[in-house]
């Protein structure tokens, strides 16, 4: 298509509706069935994430930040080179007038007619969209300022604004991933979690250690990786995943990977992806622990503390653990009558993958009167109304055989609030 923008091929809405954008076949039966096939995949793309106005410039200007040329990868270290500068406001000024052209078909060809709205397009959906709320405004104010530049210059220095402040491809779009171990890809996530740090209850010391050291991190000054443990249900993950929601930290360049444990084998293709990236990424291992047989804590110690190719100073690990020392022991590892002729020995290498987070949080359950407090809390944020007497006794006998937890508090009050339901 272009010398410089080489990557627009893939499978992407975005990709595809850039090879349409070929002026020598506007008039084609097979290009006017592409361009329907397309508009149909923006519209409901669109409609997912509540675009609105022009489509057919925010999908271009999608493409263009998707695309992670070496122009806008410079752009993104705020490294800007001049010399090849010229060629790159070229092309992307050849592109945008394809742009031009198929939306001038699209007004005066009658079997586009249809699609004419998408140059003002209004979403019916009305959900919340989280995914892209940190970054749609950003490709909005590109897409005008493309749609307004009178200049190959004009629009270079447009994306080049937004490459320094938002980055390029995927990261600049997203914040937070899974992993697909099939197509060794970072997969982003849709619906991210809304938790904050203010709708969790307690743990206010363990809250601003997090954040401290997460912010410390973000802005490039010392910082360690992190384990949480402690009870199951007490706000562990919660902590973490509330991090993307937090004021600025998005902005500041966090993005978050979520591993599964049979995903540690390829964390060496991950920071390999992220390496040299003008982000800050944290790798999330939630419920990290392995029996006395598994040995794959072994790769993820070394790979914690780096081995010839150390790890990314753009990159920290955040694990939470039901188990303080992560590695299940046994008795006979203590047993002085052991096979295990350095039984000592096995028993610290054991312990030492706990070791190699700098910064330990414990998470514990909290007493019959916090847990209290936290089923008031969650009661007033969930609207549910119940004289204080009553509800503490009907929370303390949910709570039989459970633990005293933020998350058997919110499972209590969701039971509660069925109940109302039920009786309206």
């Amino acid at each position: 298509m272009t010398l410089l923008f080489k990557n627009l091929s893939g499978s992407s809405i975005s990709a595809r509706f850039c090879r349409i954008l070929s002026p020598e076949a506007v008039s084609s039966d097979q290009t006017r069935d592409s361009v329907y096939e397309v508009a149909a995949d923006m519209i409901a793309e669109a409609e997912h994430f509540l675009m609105r106005g022009d489509l057919w410039e925010q999908f271009f200007a999608a493409a263009v930040i998707l695309d992670e040329n070496p122009v806008c990868r410079i752009y993104e270290r705020k490294q800007v080179q001049n010399d090849i500068f010229r060629m790159f406001a070229h092309d992307l000024w050849k592109m945008h007038k394809r742009v031009n052209a198929v939306k001038e078909m699209i007004d005066t060809d009658e079997r586009f007619e249809p699609l004419r709205h998408m140059k003002d397009f209004l979403p019916r959906n009305k959900a919340i969209c989280l995914r892209s709320k940190h970054s749609y405004d950003e490709v909005l104010l590109l897409a005008s300022r493309f749609a307004s530049a009178s200049s190959p210059n004009a629009m270079t220095v447009a994306l080049g604004a937004f490459c320094e402040k938002r980055g390029i491809g995927k990261f600049a779009l997203e914040s937070a991933f899974t992993w697909n171990s099939i197509s060794k890809s970072l997969v982003p996530v849709d619906d991210i979690d809304p938790q904050t740090f203010n709708s969790l209850i307690g743990y206010e010391s363990q809250k601003a250690e997090l954040l401290a050291n997460t912010e410390s991190f973000l802005r490039g000054n010392p910082s360690n990786n992190v384990l949480l443990f402690g009870d199951s249900g007490t706000g562990k993950s919660s902590s973490i995943r509330a991090l993307l929601n937090e004021p600025g930290f998005v902005g500041l360049g966090l993005r978050m990977i979520e591993l599964r444990h049979d995903q540690f084998g390829d964390i060496p293709d991950i920071l390999q992806l992220i390496r040299g990236r003008n982000y800050r990424f944290i790798l999330f291992m939630d419920d990290l622990s392995f029996e006395e047989f598994e040995v794959g804590y072994k790769h993820l110690k070394a790979l914690i503390e780096g081995g010839l190719e150390r790890k990314p100073d753009n990159t920290v690990i955040y694990a939470t653990s039901n188990r303080r020392k992560i590695v299940k022991e046994v008795w006979k590892d203590r047993a002085t009558n052991s096979d295990d002729v350095h039984g000592r020995d096995t028993m610290e290498e054991k312990q030492s993958l706990a070791d190699r987070f700098g910064l330990v949080i414990s998470y514990p359950s909290v007493n019959k009167n916090d847990y209290l407090s936290i089923v008031k809390a969650i009661s007033e944020e969930m609207g549910l109304t119940i004289e204080d007497s009553e509800m503490n006794t009907l929370a303390m006998r949910w709570e039989l055989g459970r633990a005293f937890t933020g998350r058997t508090a919110r499972q209590f009050v969701y039971h509660m609030l069925q109940q109302k339901t039920r009786l309206i």
